[in-house]
Parts: structure tokens; sequence; C-alpha cells
């Protein structure tokens, strides 16, 4: 069976289009054919991308390629290479604690934004530590216990991790900043830190260490806050107990030029012996009265009546004597001994108060600053890790990639803005 021939198609030949000005108009020259860049313009529009096109942009395709493969394809495949094959893996460890004070009260670290001076101090004292675990003082400290530069430039250390073991110290600060990294949290006043070493054993032998320093830290910084609180009551102190002790050598060196204990004591009883010895001498005169009125002059009891009133009038007058200071021209009446003495006694007891209250003073100083002591409340201690947290193989790889692609972009735009101005 035959099938049924289709009519032939005829080819028209389209009329050349001409170029249209930028009102929709259509723009000639003088032989009627459209300007080179309407023709140009208007090619661009119509016409299909030809070999010749092809080959005219494939230089430049090439270019980009191989710019992309540059910035982008070689570093993240040397990234690959690197965390894939190459990079030693870091075992870290971590350590969580709190700076707190003895007083409750002052344990509230968001009261910090209300100005309050305990809190400020806590995360002062925070900030303190923090600073000391990356500074040279800890580095110095440590290697004094452990060898630093031999945990991080072992062999099993790859090369671009591994320190240089004959680095300066400064160098090992470096190296130290970038493996120890303490963290404070102003909200909660947490301190967090984390050790990384190339083996579990060093990074837990580094934590412990940097935890007791940072604890003998802590306790050297209370000390000073209250040495430096009780100090001034401690001065108090010391300068009555010197007062004290001037007033009691005052004391000693009067009783020893006086020969006297107490002269008010001695005066008191200097007048009660005086009054006894007047009430003697008075009884005995009235028995010599009575006797002479019974007997002769010449008897033995009237003579010893005599003599007895004779010893008590002078025992009287001695003690007279003494009490007014007639006794000898070099001794002083009583009372000047006594007045002497309540000088003395008064400048004693001032003393004696004086330091009482500067005890007192120093007890409730000494009270206070125990109730500033600050200490490390460590709740999280340093563990030997299992398994190594870095480096985060597939994460850097595709952070390397990432920067590259950006870095890419970046280049890529300068070059179109590059072109459209020129």
């Amino acid at each position: 069976m035959t099938q049924p021939q289709r009519p032939p198609v005829k080819l028209v030949q389209a009329a050349p289009q001409q170029a249209r000005g930028g009102d929709g108009a259509l723009v000639s020259s003088e032989d009627g054919q459209p300007r080179p860049a309407e023709t140009l313009s208007a090619r661009r529009l119509s016409r299909r991308w030809t070999p010749a096109d092809e080959r005219a942009g494939r230089p430049a395709r090439w270019l980009s390629i191989l710019v992309f493969l540059l910035v982008v394809g070689l570093p993240t495949a040397l990234a690959a290479v690197y965390y894939g094959f190459i990079a030693s893996s870091q075992y870290a460890t971590e350590i969580q604690f709190g700076v707190r004070s003895a007083d409750a009260q002052r344990n509230d670290a968001t009261s910090i934004f209300q100005g309050m001076a305990s809190a400020s101090q806590i995360g002062l004292q925070s900030n303190i530590v923090v600073k000391y675990i990356k500074s040279r003082s800890m580095v110095d400290a440590i290697s004094q216990k452990i060898d630093l530069r031999k945990m991080f430039s072992g062999p099993e250390v790859d090369e671009f991790s591994r320190l240089d073991p004959h680095t300066s110290v400064e160098g090992l600060v470096d190296y130290w900043r970038g493996k120890v990294e303490p963290y404070f949290e102003l909200t909660t006043g947490i301190v967090s830190v984390q050790i990384r070493a190339f083996t579990p054993e060093d990074a837990l032998t580094i934590g412990r260490n940097v935890l007791a320093l940072s604890e003998n830290l802590a306790d050297d910084l209370s000390k000073r806050a209250r040495a430096d609180y009780v100090k001034f009551a401690q001065e108090q102190v010391e300068e009555a107990s010197e007062k004290l002790r001037q007033a009691r050598q005052a004391m000693l060196e009067f009783r020893d030029r006086e020969r006297s204990i107490d002269p008010n004591k001695e005066a008191d009883s200097a007048r009660l012996g005086i009054s006894k010895l007047r009430d003697e001498l008075g009884r005995v005169r009235a028995d010599y009265l009575t006797a002479r009125g019974r007997t002769g002059e010449n008897s033995t009891v009237l003579v010893s009546l005599r003599n007895r009133m004779t010893a008590l009038e002078s025992l009287i007058h001695d003690a007279e004597a003494r009490m007014t200071g007639t006794e000898s021209k070099e001794a002083l009446p009583i009372s000047q001994n006594i007045r002497g003495f309540e000088n003395v006694e008064i400048e004693r007891q001032l003393a004696e108060k004086f330091y009482d209250a500067a005890m007192q003073s120093l007890q409730r100083a000494q009270f206070e600053a125990s109730r500033r002591a600050m200490y490390l409340e460590v709740f999280v201690t340093p563990s030997l890790a299992e398994h190594p947290v870095y480096p985060r193989r597939l994460v850097s790889v595709l952070i390397v990639a990432l920067a590259s692609f950006g870095a890419w972009i970046f280049l890529l735009m300068i070059y179109y803005s590059i072109r459209d101005h020129v």
C-alpha cells in the first residue's frame, strides 16, 4: 500500500528585519540598509549561537574553570587530604567552676547588672582567673611541674600542629593559648576551660594542673583581700597595744620610784591607822587620869601609862608626817603621790579601753572579711577522654570549601564589574 504524498513546502525568504529606533520606528541608512550597530544588536537578539561563537567563547570558559579549580577546588582538596589523612587527633578535657563568696547573698552573678559591689567583685575575680589561665605566669608555673614542650612536640603530632621544641617562651605562650581556652559567662558567673592535647593522658594532666593553680590563685587573692580589709583594724590594735604598753611601763616606773603599789590604798590604811592610834591614845589618857587620882605620880602604873601615851603620840606624829610629807625634805606628801598615781592610772585605763575597742573592731573586721572570702566552687573536674573531638574533619573541610567558594564568587563579581565598566 502506498502512502499519500505530502504537498511540497515552499520556502519563502523572509525580508530582512530593519532595526527600530528607541521609539520602535525603523531606522535605515541612505541606501535602505540597517546601520552596523543596530545590525549587531539585531543579530544578538535574533540569530542562533554558531560554532564560531562557540570557538570564540571557549578560552574565557576554560579560564573561568581554571580559576574555579584554583580558588575552590585546590584548597578544598588540600583541606580534605590534610584533615582526612595528616592532621593528628586531639583529645579534650573540660573544667567548669564558679568563683563564690562565703556569704550566700553575694553569689548572685546577675546582680552585677544592678551595680552591686559584691557581684562586681565576683566578676572581677572570675576575669582575673581567666586572664591568669591564658598568661605566661600560668605557663611558667605548669612548666615547673610538667614538660609542655615535650607534650606538644612529640612524634605523634603532625608537622603543621607540632610545637617547635626550640621555640621561645613567647612562642610557647602563643601555642598554649591555642590549646587552652577559658571562657567566663557573665550571666551565670561560670568559668569554663577546655584543654586540648594530642593524648588523653596529657590533656588530663594539664587540666589537673590548671585547676590546682587556679584554686591557689583564688586563695591568694582571697587572703590579700581579707588582709587589706582588716589592715586598718590591725593597725589600730597595734597602736592601742603600744599605748597600753607605755602606760603600764609608766605605772611600773612610778611604783619603783615612789615605792608604793597603790597610794590611794596606802592613804586609806594610814588614815585608818591614825584613827585607831588616836582612839587608843584617848583610852590610855582616860586610864592615866583615872589612875592618877588613885595613885601617886611615881607609881609604876602611871609611869607605864605615860610611856604608852608618849609612844602613841610619836606613832601618830610619824604617820601624820608621812601623810603631809614633812617626814623628810625629799619625801613628797601622800596627796601628791596620789595625784601622780591617779594620772598614771587614768592613762592606763584609757589605754586599756582603747585596746579593748580596737580588738573588738578587729574581730568584727575579721568576721566581715571571712564573709567576703572568695573560693572556687568546682562542679566539673578534668576527666580522661575516650575519643578525639578535634579536629572536626568534615566540618573543617566544609568550612574551607565554603570560604573558597565565597572567595571565588567575590573574584567573579569583581571581574564582571570591571568588564562592564571598561
